[in-house]
């Protein structure tokens, strides 16, 4: 990387696994990405793409989507997360 250059900005595996997370605990809290974005005061282009795993999430807005999305900020930093959430549940 040449001086004064930025890398390209590449999803990680982390900002995917966020996004996910964050996604489908949405999704099952039946909130839309509206809702969520006024229940959070976080835009829906922003939300959106941090879904998508394009965006960083920083702590206060993790706190903010666990808490509207009823579950604990950490999970949404799990890669297993929703996997053995929904799976449990099912049982």
């Amino acid at each position: 990387m040449g001086r004064g250059k930025f890398p390209e900005k590449k999803e990680t595996h982390l900002r995917l696994t966020v996004g996910n997370n964050v996604k489908l605990s949405r999704e099952n809290a039946g909130l839309s990405q509206r809702d969520l974005c006024e229940l959070t005061n976080i835009s829906q282009s922003y939300l959106s793409q941090v879904e998508s795993g394009r965006w960083n999430l920083g702590i206060d807005n993790i706190a903010k989507i666990a808490s509207a999305v009823g579950v604990e900020p950490h999970h949404l930093l799990d890669p297993d997360f929703l996997t053995k959430r929904y799976s449990r549940s099912r049982r």
